[in-house]
């Protein structure tokens, strides 16, 4: 594990030498009341405790408390504000590596996978650091120590503490184990009570409308007992190493106590030398004892160490060119196939241009691969094979944060911070004013609503949203790419939570918005891209017609029957 921490530290591990250096010397300054014990007893066996030597002893008790005073304070608190330090920049270069890594990070793993590493994972790194590392480091050092001086007091003696020491050391290894063990599977079985929380209190509106929330929380309560057997079951198994471990360490007082006085009686051991090792063997046991406790705590955690790494070895996204400047936003797919997963192609082998300030709909079933193309465009994902284009440039090469700076987008599910409204749509554009803010709200047609909140702008939303309507959300969502006005546009499905009323005004404010741009548009309502520069239509990953809406009706091909089948549809009744 101090190789993965070594990796993950990188130089800011330097920190950590002074805080560490100052705790191993505080562990070799309490060497010192070992000493003085040991003169004292001897003195007072022979009989030759003075008043002066109670007064030095004393003093180097006096100055040895003060100095462990001093160097523990000054170790102790270094330990947690660069610990800190450290774990507050471990978070921040985490934060900034999960931003740079593409969608399929997040789709291969859980809420509650990606809630653990976050936040659970970060807190035990943090736990390591400033605690369980440091101080397991010092009663190694003093432990070292102590045994050192055992073989100059006798060497037999010595062995033997050693003997017991290495017999201890696989129970180590076994509880090692187990916690690797039944860490691996109670992190797992948290991962998944984690997500079916979330998912509870998500979708809480959906299960109680159908009658289902026992059904739902009874899978709740399923996922706690599991976690809680298990818990239990770890408990009970880390039980065995764990006693077998404190018996064997524990026996090795009485055991020196037995070697040492038949060596004593024997008169190969003098006194002084059977209270010195006596005492120190007192001392071991305790610091064995300790020992344990921090080692099992380190175990517990390196699971959580592993697992940043593990999320820090994950490729990012490459790119070559650090910043650069796009002056034409013509966008070319040449020859492009994408998969999400080995084996499932989602397109395959697309090719098509769009010409700068133009607009191209896609239109077709689900899972054609719309939603796909939108998403290789913003650099979401990155394609299986070929190339994609933006004003010439291979956008592979170029870096994605500045690449999204040229792009505004609108999706179908639009994410609200718990915040302010204002706060809420400035995430298109920081920099911009408060009138510029209100300007974009009014062509979104929320300024209106937004005025009659309690706050109005100021007003906070509920997390997710909840508190606002799905319409109020979308316009939201649009005000921020008005506000943003990126030469690039990409709307997926951007009106589909609105009503007939709304959806009009927002289309005369979308139609704005995509003047002077390059647009992409999935619509599933065909009326409403009549007048794209051309519509693609797509079928099982490929592009079945492509054209403007006259050419596509005079071909009379699956885009004349869709718009035909929609047309029939808008005239039923009930």
């Amino acid at each position: 594990m101090l190789k993965t921490l070594n990796q993950l530290l990188g130089n800011q591990k330097k920190q950590l030498y002074l805080p560490i250096f100052l705790t191993i010397i505080d562990a070799i300054g309490s060497m010192a009341l070992y000493f003085v014990l040991y003169l004292t007893v001897v003195d007072l066996l022979n009989g030759s405790l003075s008043e002066s030597k109670v007064i030095i002893y004393t003093t180097i008790c006096f100055a040895s408390v003060l100095y462990r005073i001093l160097i523990y304070r000054k170790g102790y608190l270094l330990c947690f504000t660069r610990g800190f330090d450290v774990a507050h920049d471990v978070r921040v270069n985490l934060g900034e590596h999960i931003c740079n890594l593409n969608l399929g990070y997040f789709n291969q793993n859980s809420k509650g996978y990606l809630l653990n590493t976050l936040s659970n994972d970060v807190a035990n790194f943090e736990g390591i650091i400033t605690h369980a590392l440091p101080f397991c480091m010092k009663t190694a050092t003093l432990t070292l120590l102590i045994i050192t001086g055992t073989f100059f007091i006798n060497w037999k003696l010595a062995l033997i503490q050693c003997a017991l020491i290495i017999i201890s050391l696989p129970i180590l290894r076994w509880s090692n184990n187990l916690v690797k063990k039944y860490g691996t599977k109670k992190r797992n079985l948290s991962s998944k009570l984690v997500s079916v929380v979330v998912e509870y209190i998500n979708g809480f509106k959906v299960f109680k409308s159908h009658n289902m929330t026992d059904k739902h929380f009874t899978r709740l309560l399923n996922s706690m007992e599991q976690t809680r057997r298990l818990s239990i079951k770890t408990e009970y198994k880390m039980a065995v190493p764990n006693t077998m471990y404190s018996i064997i360490v524990s026996f090795l007082t009485p055991l020196v106590l037995l070697s040492s006085s038949y060596m004593f009686s024997t008169r190969s051991f003098s006194s002084e030398s059977f209270i010195a090792f006596m005492i120190m063997s007192l001392a071991l046991t305790a610091l064995l004892v300790s020992f344990e406790h921090y080692y099992i705590m380190i175990n517990n955690l390196k699971l959580a160490v592993q697992n940043l790494k593990t999320t820090l070895d994950y490729k990012p996204l490459s790119y070559q060119e650090e910043n650069f400047t796009l002056l034409n936003f013509d966008v070319s797919f040449n020859n492009v196939s994408f998969s999400y997963e080995t084996g499932k192609q989602v397109l395959n082998n697309i090719s098509f241009q769009s010409k700068k300030n133009s607009v191209t709909a896609l239109v077709g079933p689900s899972g054609s691969g719309k939603t796909t193309i939108i998403n290789l465009i913003a650099r979401f994902w990155d394609t299986t094979r070929g190339t994609i284009e933006i004003g010439g440039k291979h956008i592979k090469q170029l870096n994605p944060d500045c690449l999204l700076h040229y792009i505004s987008a609108v999706f179908q599910e639009n994410v609200l911070l718990n915040d302010t409204i204002l706060n809420n749509i400035i995430i298109g554009r920081p920099d911009a004013t408060f009138e510029e803010i209100k300007e974009a709200a009014k062509i979104a047609h929320c300024h209106e609503f937004i005025t009659k909140l309690p706050e109005g702008y100021n007003t906070l939303v509920a997390e997710g949203g909840a508190s606002l309507s799905g319409g109020e959300k979308q316009r939201i969502a649009i005000a921020r790419a008005i506000l943003k006005n990126a030469p690039i546009l990409l709307l997926d499905e951007s009106t589909a939570s609105l009503d007939p009323d709304n959806e009009a005004k927002i289309n005369n404010a979308l139609d704005e918005l995509m003047k002077d741009k390059t647009v992409f548009v999935i619509a599933h309502r065909l009326n409403t891209i009549q007048q794209a520069d051309q519509i693609m239509l797509l079928n099982n990953g490929t592009i079945e017609e492509i054209g403007n809406h006259d050419n596509l009706m005079n071909q009379k091909g699956h885009y004349y029957k869709m718009v035909k089948e929609q047309e029939n549809a808008r005239e039923w009744t009930i």
